[in-house]
């Protein structure tokens, strides 16, 4: 039995027209107030609205799911790459590739899941117009205003979800992953040091190798590193070494004990060897990819009241995406409107059009306000303060076309 069939069976002679067509079949029977199918089966027309509400909802749950979990895939590969880069360059070190993975995530959830939601009505709605089940349902009585109680079901607690990411859940975990870098820069297991291994870093300038670790993981043993540049090229080996910070600038250093230097060109045969008992070797510094103090791993509860403009740019781009989804939900619906024999994916495509948009004025927005270009109480506001205007005004002119 299809959702909207209790508004289409003709239960008495009642519903006859003049012309013997049945009164659902009429521009004048349907299930809205007034009509005569309401009048006569109040209850059942309820009945039959609140199951196509129903129905919308649970292909627009569906359908987010799915979306969500092939964009949360392609995301999930497209950090590993990024992360196995950063590793490559000295950024991250190679013993934290899985907890660094997990502290990306709610990033990652924070892009995804507007972008799924947004896809998901799309795609559900689309496929309605196409297979002319919104025709049936509109001759039912179902406007595009009764849409929005099954849609905002489905934005409201992805919105809370979002909003709860990305005000307390995202920060932490930024705050995690720098204190997890800073820790792992002091000892060398954490690092990754694996004995009986050569270690690149610095795309190859830095080669490291240990053949043993201490049981305090911060002690090496026999250590061989090469350093090169443009023009020479340094061999420093060592009986033992470990890793200290300097407390006041923050720079690593490797203070190697009983060793030599040998130094010379690489195109050249000037060469010289330097005995040593101690030399304390400075290490290239962790390319972070953004300057401390992070303003990422800020608290949300520090920065709402703030007066400067990157921290106010900062608490608004982390409540935007929840805003979005409210936002992107409502402008789904025109967007949506497609005719029957339009391509499956067209609309699609132009709905990530329109989101590349969205998306791209809320991120020239954001540094338009911590360079003090845009006023913090004019902000972001405006973006999806605009764009809501516009999706009504698109639904009430389509209402008005469709009617």
């Amino acid at each position: 039995m299809s959702p909207w069939s209790f508004c289409s069976r003709p239960r008495s002679r009642r519903m006859l027209l003049n012309f013997g067509m049945p009164e659902f079949m009429h521009p004048a029977g349907n299930c809205q107030p007034g009509s005569v199918l309401k009048k006569h089966f109040g209850k059942t027309c309820e009945a039959a609205l609140i199951i196509l509400q129903k129905y919308l909802l649970r292909e627009w749950s569906r359908t987010f799911a799915a979306v969500s979990a092939v964009m949360l895939v392609v995301m999930f590969g497209m950090t590993i790459g990024e992360l196995l880069n950063d590793i490559a360059k000295g950024r991250v070190p190679p013993g934290l590739l899985g907890e660094m993975l997990l502290l990306n995530m709610p990033d990652v959830l924070n892009m995804i899941l507007p972008l799924g939601v947004f896809v998901a009505v799309i795609w559900v709605l689309g496929r309605f117009h196409r297979d002319q089940e919104m025709t049936v349902m509109r001759a039912s009585g179902f406007n595009w205003q009764m849409m929005l109680r099954p849609l905002f079901n489905l934005l409201l607690p992805v919105a809370v979800i979002v909003f709860v990411i990305g005000v307390f859940v995202a920060p932490s975990a930024a705050q995690m992953a720098q204190q997890k870098l800073e820790k792992a820069f002091r000892t060398a297991a954490e690092w990754g040091l694996q004995t009986g291994q050569f270690h690149e870093l610095q795309n190859g300038n830095v080669i490291l190798y240990v053949e043993a670790v201490e049981k305090d993981g911060r002690t090496l043993r026999n250590i061989f590193i090469q350093q090169r540049d443009a023009e020479r090229e340094q061999i420093w080996i060592a009986e033992t070494g470990y890793y200290w910070l300097d407390a006041d600038n923050g720079v690593r250093y490797l203070t190697l004990e009983n060793g030599q230097i040998t130094e010379g060109g690489q195109e050249t045969l000037d060469f010289r060897i330097v005995q040593f008992s101690r030399n304390d070797l400075r290490l290239p510094e962790p390319e972070y990819k953004s300057s401390a103090p992070d303003i990422d791993s800020r608290p949300s509860m520090d920065l709402i009241f703030s007066s400067l403009p990157q921290e106010a740019a900062e608490i608004q781009w982390r409540i935007s995406p929840a805003i979005g989804i409210i936002v992107l939900g409502l402008l789904a619906m025109p967007l949506s409107h497609s005719a029957p024999k339009e391509g499956r994916g067209g609309r699609v495509v132009l709905g990530v059009f329109a989101y590349t948009i969205y998306a791209n004025v809320l991120y020239m927005d954001r540094s338009w306000i911590a360079s003090g270009i845009v006023p913090p109480s004019l902000g972001l506001w405006w973006i999806h303060l605009l764009t809501l205007v516009v999706a009504f005004y698109w639904l009430r002119l389509q209402g008005k076309l469709v009617s």
